[in-house]
């Protein structure tokens, strides 16, 4: 990760035996194309499934100043190929992580 604006992040992992696709390769090829401290990170990105693009991405993560703390509020566009995951998949995969990082949070 190459993380400026600019910068490129490169991930690819197989996917486990209790997946939809055991074996299949996922890739996400990102760039970073807006960094505010304390305030934005905007990047677009591609995910392919087995060497075939199944989705383009412009996600923003925008940091809330709130009395509690920092709100992180995410936006995502995407646009998804046939053979995609799709729309509810993508959510449930961000609430995944989302969840994981509160959790994170929580205990530091």
């Amino acid at each position: 990760m190459d993380f400026r604006v600019g910068g490129v992040e490169r991930t690819a992992y197989r996917l486990g035996e209790a997946t939809p696709f055991p074996g299949a390769e996922l890739a996400n090829d990102g760039a970073y194309y807006d960094i505010v401290p304390d305030a934005r990170i905007v990047v677009a990105s591609g995910m392919s499934l087995g060497g075939r693009r199944i989705s383009v991405s412009m996600l923003t993560f925008e940091f809330v100043s709130t009395e509690a703390g920092t709100d992180l509020v995410c936006t995502h566009q995407g646009v998804f190929f046939e053979g995609a995951d799709g729309p509810e998949m993508r959510e449930g995969g961000w609430r995944l992580l989302f969840d994981r990082l509160g959790k994170e949070l929580a205990a530091s």
